[in-house]
Parts: C-alpha cells; sequence; structure tokens
C-alpha cells in the first residue's frame, strides 16, 4: 500500500479510524503516514474539526494530484499483472528484409491470434545493425542468418539459398547455373553490410575479391540498379521469388544456403511475452517459415553458409 492511498483515503472518509479500518491498517501507522508525509512535503495537510479531518485551504489540489497518482499506481499495477499472465505486451523484433516480406507476418499472425493482447514493433534492417540493435538493447530479438549472430542463442527456423542476380540478357543468362569464377570480373551491387557475412564468406573460399561498384541499404533499390545494367549481385531466393524486377536469377554450382531463424540476448532476462513468443518459435517444426530448398533447382551438392 503506498503512502499517497493512505493521505487520500483520510481526505475521502475524514477520519483516521476509519481509514485505517478500510486499509487495514492500524490507526497509529495511519497517523505516522500523515506525520511523515507532511514532513516530507514541508506542508501541513490537515486540521481536525467537529465533522473530522479536513484538508486545510490551498490544499485541495495536493489532495487532486494524489488522486491521479493513486489512479496511476493502479494502471501501472494492472499493466504489471497483464505482463506476468500474458494478457498485454510489447516485443521489439528486428529482421532482415527478405524475411519481412514472406514468412514473418504469416507467424506474426498466428502468435497474435492466441494472444491479442501483446503488441510488436517490427524494425527492418541489415545483419550489422541488426546485431548492433539487439546486444545495446533497443531490439528483443532478431530475425537473422545463423552466420550473422555466431554468439547470442539462435532458434533455427530453416534454409535459404544465395542466388546470382544478373541483368537480363546478360551472357550468363545462358546457363543453368554459374561458377564464382564465372564472375570475377564482373561489376558488383552490394548490401551495406558488404563482404562482412555470407556474401563474403563465398568470395573467400574461393580467394576471389569482387570489384564492388555500389554498396545499398535497400534490396529492392539494389535490384532495381542490377535491372538497369549498373552490375550484378548476390541476394537470398526468399526475397526474389516475388519481386517486380526484370532480371536474371541463377543459382551457383555449389548451391550456397544459410540457416535462418530469430536470435535473442542472452544478457537479459526476456519479459514473460517474450520469453512466450520464443517459446513459441521454438516449437515451429523446422522449415515450417521458409518453404523447401531447391524449389527452383535441384542439386546433391549444396554448400551451407
Amino acid at each position: 500500500m503506498s503512502k499517497y492511498k493512505v493521505i487520500l483515503t483520510v481526505c475521502e472518509v475524514k477520519n483516521i479510524s476509519r481509514a485505517a479500518e478500510l486499509l487495514n491498517y492500524t490507526q497509529s501507522a495511519v497517523s505516522q503516514t500523515i506525520r511523515k508525509f507532511e514532513k516530507d512535503l514541508g506542508v501541513r495537510l490537515f486540521r481536525r474539526s467537529k465533522r473530522g479531518m479536513e484538508l486545510l485551504p490551498g490544499t485541495e489540489e495536493i489532495a487532486a494530484s494524489l488522486r491521479i497518482i493513486c489512479q496511476e499506481e493502479a494502471r501501472i499495477a494492472r499493466i504489471a499483472e497483464g505482463l506476468n499472465h500474458l494478457e498485454k505486451g510489447y516485443i521489439r523484433i528486428g529482421t532482415i528484409q527478405s524475411i519481412s516480406y514472406h514468412w514473418l507476418p504469416d507467424i506474426l499472425k498466428t502468435f497474435s491470434e492466441r494472444y491479442p493482447g501483446i503488441r510488436f514493433e517490427l524494425t527492418v534492417d541489415g545483419f550489422s545493425g541488426l546485431k548492433e540493435k539487439i546486444q545495446s538493447g533497443q531490439l528483443d530479438c532478431i530475425f537473422v542468418s545463423q552466420y550473422s549472430v555466431p554468439d547470442l542463442p539462435f532458434i533455427p527456423l530453416g534454409t535459404d539459398e544465395l542466388m546470382l542476380v544478373l541483368p537480363a540478357g546478360h551472357p550468363l543468362s545462358e546457363k543453368i547455373s554459374v561458377l564464382l569464377e564465372d564472375i570475377r570480373e564482373e561489376n558488383f551491387i552490394l548490401s551495406s553490410d558488404g563482404l562482412d557475412y555470407e556474401t563474403g564468406k563465398i568470395f573467400k573460399s574461393s580467394h576471389i575479391s569482387p570489384n564492388i561498384q555500389y554498396q545499398l541499404n535497400e534490396d529492392f533499390a539494389t535490384l532495381k540498379m542490377v535491372e538497369q545494367g549498373f552490375g550484378v549481385t548476390i541476394l537470398p531466393r526468399l526475397l526474389l521469388e516475388q519481386a517486380p524486377f526484370r532480371v536474371c536469377v541463377r543459382p551457383f554450382d555449389a548451391h550456397y544456403t544459410r540457416t535462418l531463424g530469430v536470435a535473442w540476448s542472452d544478457a537479459s532476462n526476456p519479459a514473460p511475452a517474450i520469453r512466450k513468443f520464443l517459446d513459441y518459435i521454438s516449437a515451429l517444426p523446422v522449415g515450417s517459415g521458409i518453404s523447401p530448398l531447391h524449389s527452383w533447382y535441384s542439386s546433391s551438392t549444396d554448400e551451407k553458409i
């Protein structure tokens, strides 16, 4: 019980013994609370009269403010109770662009149907930005590749394949699949992460230093530049399946795949809503979010990254 509730109850019933009874306090405890509050405030609030404990002139605004404080305290208590019982909650999710367009909305929709009181804030960014935000506490969980977060807890959800994207009519479009050696001399348009993650590992594994002409932080802008002939790029198949651009998409002979899923920080204790969301993700069958690998192409040799 807060001191504000004690003072406000005395204001309303105008009697210390009655207030003590309502609050299940002793009269001395109520009197002591009043004296301490007046001392801390530096102002006397009450005077005794035939009608009981009355507010002194000019203190009515203090009583009105106490009423607001008590209402807010009650609201905070209700919010906390809702969080503890998962009636309400707030989850800050980060995701790479390809996941945000495809299976993440379905996952959020199903979860929200079960827990309609939980709200989400969605941030779309590259690997570096998402990793920085999860480590600084700005996000609660992030949907990324496992390779990008080796130091964070991770729940795998499926695999995706990295594809070569060419302008329509490019000579390599005649091939069913391409070798890294085929694109050694091409001009590249890459994400703002550059060669920091899976794309960089592909080139490093073949000792190739790509000629990066442009770096963008938006995948559809990258595709538009490829469409207009600025160069070639490497993007996930998940993003390309419904991309509205006139480009040519080809797999690599090695079929470079990556594992996608959700990561979170193990430095803090997740709130109940976040724990429930992670439990829900954990219960999903692997591959439920992402369509099976090679829905476009088939191969018996895949290289995971």
